[in-house]
């Protein structure tokens, strides 16, 4: 196969995807979102400050407008649809997981922001159900989500914009917890969490099928300090083990081995992740 196809760049993403066993269902993201923690005030205050220089760096980049129509595809509890829809016209937020949508609702009408539609989709399955929202949208946003995934994710999220397509994804997450967990606890080689090739396979994607990608790097460093609970531990479990809910018994371990580290009955933990921004414009394309 030639290195310079969109086939290929598809299949070294594919190959490269973590092999933790996680199934992508609907299922498997409603208990994810059931358990989803509240984070500290630290994090918090984080998590707002990356929300809002991607904002910033969307709008300044002309990607988002007054007026536009934008669609947040894996929009998770909507923190970033509640950022667009203070700025554009209209936000259709769809995620796989009933649960996170209900969370991202009730989250915006606590707020008083109406101007955003929910609606449920598994966009990997690849039916028809997203014909209605071909060529319709000024800004195609994904971040952090399976459902941008290989060379047809790609060409579904082209083919619904009218303009801009952006895409945030991990190139590296650096977790201090879960490398002692995983070390001392489970007896399993640390991983650092390298987020699969996607930024450059999605680069290359891009390019093969003509358009011209742009990428720009954004870099979080996060120092927290946690309670030490039954629910950190379970979270902490969960970061680790993602093919099926954990066990009592490894919550146990796992609380138990974080009650001989803590001080004081909290936990710090230091956090390093980089992220590669990609964005395109549908209307920028060589013919090839």
């Amino acid at each position: 196969m030639s290195m310079l196809t969109p086939e290929f760049f598809d299949a070294a993403w594919k190959d490269s995807m973590p092999k933790d066993g996680m199934k992508h269902t609907k299922e498997t993201w409603n208990m994810l979102a059931k358990n989803w923690r509240i984070d500290s005030k630290e994090v918090q205050e984080k998590k707002d400050k990356i929300r809002v220089d991607l904002v910033e760096f969307l709008v300044s980049n002309g990607l988002l407008k007054e007026g536009d129509s934008v669609i947040d595809i894996g929009c998770g509890m909507g923190e970033y649809s509640r950022a667009f829809a203070k700025i554009a016209d209209s936000v259709v937020a769809t995620d796989i997981s009933t649960v996170m949508l209900g969370y991202a609702r009730g989250l915006s009408e606590s707020v008083g922001i109406n101007n955003i539609e929910f609606e449920e989709n598994d966009f990997l399955a690849f039916d028809n159900s997203i014909t209605k929202w071909f060529n319709r949208f000024n800004l195609v946003f994904t971040s952090l989500t399976p459902a941008m995934s290989g060379l047809e994710s790609v060409k579904r999220v082209s083919s619904m914009s009218k303009e801009w397509c952006f895409n945030n994804s991990f190139i590296y997450r650096d977790d201090s917890i879960r490398n002692i967990l995983m070390s001392e606890v489970f007896d399993m080689p640390i991983n650092r969490n390298w987020g699969n090739s996607s930024p450059i396979c999605l680069f290359n994607i891009l390019w093969c099928l003509g358009y011209y990608p742009k990428m720009e790097y954004y870099k979080e460093t996060i120092d927290s300090e946690h309670e030490l609970t039954e629910t950190f531990a379970k979270n902490c479990v969960e970061n680790i083990i993602r093919d099926r809910a954990p066990t009592e018994s490894e919550i146990k371990m796992v609380y138990d081995y974080l009650e001989s580290i803590a001080i004081d009955n909290k936990i710090t933990k230091s956090t390093e992740s980089l992220y590669a921004w990609t964005y395109w414009n549908v209307n920028d394309k060589k013919d090839i």
